[in-house]
């Protein structure tokens, strides 16, 4: 059942509060005000529920009229609809009111169809403008302004279908090696050089009638435009290659160009897509030619997932997927700790598939979904026969791939299947990528929590393979991480990754969470693991993945392992942590501007930054960041710090706030801040924090309110009027009123305004339509009209010089959206027909 929507009805009279209640209960949540300073706070405090306020004008206190005028100076309450109650009726009053934002008025006594009709038509139209620019998000890349994947796709292919005469070339660009952009300068110096490359297509676009273009991804961006011939691409590149580097940056801008030049239209966007990915990436690396076509060779690897597909399915009917497992080892003493279920395809006509080959196709076409709940199932299924016959199983962990994580039953599936086989949610440990946090962290910062309320253990895989890995373990509940020992391949600076590797481990004993080092094969990299107290390894050097009935016999008869672990003398934990400089490695490969506070009693000291933080503030010494931080926030976002620190050391969980600082250079910025307590030493409490500017939101925020606000004058083209009435009059008056905003046509009596609906029937867009009228009265028109499925849901307002309660329902009982009484008062006739108009759109929007 769809949620009510919430009133707001303020009005010192309880009588006239009752009245309204009673016809509105039926439709919406009730929320009552006495007065318009208590209006105010309810809207302070609950805002985005309050879908309409109705407003007595005279009120002790704070009045109406007082209220309009600081409703009218909050962009954030401007949103709101308001519906203006009064008992008289001034023209100059509702002029005022109008003035003010008020979106429409209803008389007192209320009549009960009239005042939900009012109510309805307000709700509908500030819901429509919402609609609206949900729909520019879903559509557009909110970072450069140009379409987003979805969109690209859509126009592409309806301009390809569009033009069958026209050869085209779909185009696929990137910069070769953007992730050190990132890395050297900065996210922010990375998102302007994507706005760069936006603009120099929307630049490019200009000079061709027929041109798509979009963000894929990241650094990825697809073009779609006519095909003249190769000499006029690779003019087209040249110029793109010399527009992208005239923004200034000590790098070499390298643009790299896949082509697929189309000549099979039936193929999808994506897979034109996906032609173009194959030709980028045969020219990567390639500085001489830094663009490549897309050749019949390349697509031997889309036949062989096609080849996958065509499969997948039914191998999974027949129980093709098989479950290894690959042991977890405690490490100090060599035992079974548990252990990682994967997944094999056994394919009865071509042998074993790897999972390297599976697994991506699985993951871009959605299956992955259902392999993960199969797989699931079958590890349930496995854990309850081992409780069935008395053993004493150690925790396994199953993946949950990305696609999954979007699936908003998620918890309930995994929750449903440990019921259904009586396991205990200890035993079904869940592990995730730290790719998968990033991709869209709230929802699954809330997933997680859900998970361990149910008992569940989760591992965060592949730990410090991103960018922001301490920012997301921040954020995010996780009970254990697990490193890839790729920590330790070969680097430039001699034990520069053990150090890495080493600060991560320390970090993580801060925080209570045991550490599972994955890819473990040497005997060398086991003896380093113990010496820095790692408690958990996994890898081939212990067991690789193996079959259910081989794993059996490891974890349940006492064998332990294929190796005789030899004992090494282990290195000095003491010899990586005499400096510091162990974690300032950490913390300088962080983009993220993070610090480490010491707090006691109201007073916080800064111990340590790193080089992300120096730049977002333009310091150069730790003695200098305590000194600005006293000196540069007002006392107002001093106060929201000082409360946020001590709320974290009272609930020692996390907390963020937000507060605006100076720079040296008097420039204002608004950050971010994000805490995480850590742990206490004697009376001071360690707690760690990530910033972030956030000053392009606060502007993009202040843009969108604006937006909201000026987008109910905001129309595509004029819309069209049709006035019937026979009296030259009215017709003249109307006219006047309307000229400008819309088309107006005119019809002096109901046949008349047949024979123009019939003849353009999709030219109307609204009706104000008179009752007495010689030749074809309104209410015989409104029956005829009623008859004809071509014009019966063009909306009608009739205009009336009746102003009695029983012509208005009569109005409605006719069937007509609204009325307009006479003599008109333009800024009610204008209001009228635009809420009208609006609430038929949202009709039809969610049609």
């Amino acid at each position: 059942m769809r949620e009510k929507s919430r009133v707001l009805i303020v009005d010192d009279a309880e009588i006239d509060r009752i009245a309204l209640k009673k016809i509105l209960c039926d439709h919406y949540e009730i929320v009552e005000a006495s007065s318009g300073q208590q209006a105010l706070e309810l809207l302070e405090s609950a805002r985005d529920r309050i879908a309409a306020v109705i407003l007595d004008l005279l009120m002790p206190g704070m009045s109406g009229m007082r209220f309009m005028e600081m409703y009218q100076k909050s962009e954030t309450l401007r949103q709101i609809p308001v519906v203006i109650a009064t008992a008289e009726k001034k023209v100059k009053t509702e002029r005022e009111c109008l003035e003010l934002g008020a979106w429409d008025f209803i008389s007192k006594p209320y009549d009960p169809s009239i005042t939900r009709f009012r109510i309805k038509n307000v709700i509908d139209r500030s819901q429509l403008q919402i609609s609206k620019e949900l729909r520019y998000r879903a559509e557009y890349d909110v970072m450069t302004g140009i379409y987003n994947k979805v969109k690209f796709f859509q126009v592409t292919r309806e301009m390809i279908d569009q033009n069958p005469d026209t050869d085209f070339v779909y185009a696929r660009l990137d910069i070769e090696k953007f992730q050190l952009v990132n890395s050297f300068f900065g996210m922010e110096q990375g998102d302007r050089l994507l706005r760069r490359i936006a603009e120099v297509l929307r630049e490019g676009a200009k000079d061709s009638p027929v041109v798509t273009y979009g963000r894929i991804e990241a650094d990825i961006f697809g073009i779609c435009m006519p095909y003249r011939g190769k000499e006029a691409l690779l003019a087209f590149t040249e110029k793109v290659r010399e527009e992208v580097n005239i923004y200034q940056l000590d790098f070499d801008i390298v643009p790299n160009f896949g082509f697929y030049l189309i000549n099979d239209r039936s193929l999808s966007v994506n897979d034109m897509d996906d032609r173009a990915n194959l030709a980028s990436k045969s020219c990567k690396g390639n500085y001489i030619e830094s663009y490549a076509f897309y050749s019949p060779e390349m697509s031997e690897q889309i036949i062989k997932e096609q080849k996958i597909v065509n499969r997948m399915k039914k191998a999974l009917k027949n129980e093709e997927f098989i479950l290894y497992v690959q042991p977890k080892y405690e490490l100090q003493g060599n035992t079974v700790g548990g252990g990682e279920v994967l997944v094999r395809w056994m394919t009865r006509d071509y042998g074993l598939v790897s999972p390297g080959e599976f697994i991506p196709v699985f993951e871009r076409n959605g299956f992955i979904m259902e392999l993960d709940q199969y797989i699931w199932e079958k590890t349930c299924q496995m854990l309850s026969r081992w409780l069935k016959e008395g053993r004493e199983p150690q925790p396994v962990s199953v993946n949950i791939s990305r696609v999954s994580l979007y699936n908003p039953r998620l918890v309930e599936v995994i929750c449903g299947l440990v019921e259904k086989y009586e396991i205990p949610p200890r035993l079904l440990q869940l592990e995730l990528t730290e790719s998968a946090y990033t991709s869209n962290p709230k929802a699954i910062k809330d997933t997680m929590e859900r998970f361990q309320q149910a008992g569940f253990t989760i591992l965060m895989d592949d730990f410090g393979s991103g960018y922001s890995s301490l920012n997301v373990l921040k954020d995010i509940a996780v009970d254990i991480l697990k490193i890839d020992m790729k920590f330790l391949s070969d680097t430039d600076k001699q034990g520069r990754s053990e150090n890495i590797l080493a600060s991560v481990v320390r970090m993580a004993k801060w925080l209570n969470m045991p550490v599972v080092a994955e890819g473990v094969e040497r005997q060398e990299q086991v003896a380093f693991l113990k010496s820095i107290g790692c408690e958990y390894v996994q890898g081939y050097y212990f067991a690789k993945p193996m079959p259910i009935e081989e794993y059996e016999k490891l974890a349940f008869n006492g064998y332990l392992s294929q190796k005789d672990v030899a004992e090494e003398t282990a290195l000095s934990a003491d010899n990586l942590w005499d400096s510091t400089s162990q974690m300032e490695i950490l913390f300088s490969n962080m983009l993220q501007a993070v610090a480490v506070y010491e707090y006691d009693d109201d007073n916080f000291d800064v111990i340590r930054v790193n080089n992300a933080y120096y730049d977002l503030f333009g310091y150069s010494d730790i003695n200098n960041v305590q000194k600005r931080i006293l000196t540069t926030i007002d006392s107002e976002g001093r106060k929201a710090l000082e409360g946020t620190f001590r709320e974290l050391v009272e609930t020692r969980e996390i907390g963020e706030c937000e507060f605006m600082r100076k720079l040296e250079s008097g420039r204002l910025i608004w950050i971010h801040l994000k805490l995480k307590y850590i742990n206490q030493v004697g009376k001071k409490h360690i707690i760690m924090g990530s910033l972030t500017d956030i000053t392009e939101q606060k502007k993009l925020d202040r843009e969108l309110s604006k937006y909201r606000a000026a987008f109910s004058v905001a129309k595509n083209g004029k819309e069209t009027i049709l006035i019937v009435d026979d009296v030259e009059v009215n017709r003249i008056s109307l006219r006047c009123i309307f000229a400008g905003r819309y088309r107006i046509l005119e019809a002096e009596n109901g046949k008349e305004a047949l024979e123009i609906l019939r003849e353009q029937p999709d030219a109307v867009d609204i009706i104000l339509l008179d009752l007495m009228m010689p030749v074809m009265n309104g209410a015989t028109f409104l029956e005829y009209k009623r008859a004809d499925a071509a014009i019966a849901d063009i909306p009608v307002i009739i205009i009336t010089a009746d102003d009695t309660t029983k012509q208005q329902v009569q109005t409605l009982e006719l069937g007509a959206d609204d009325y307009i009484v006479k003599p008109f008062i333009p800024e009610i006739a204008i209001r009228r027909v635009g809420n009208v108009l609006d609430s038929n759109r949202r009709l039809y929007q969610e049609v």
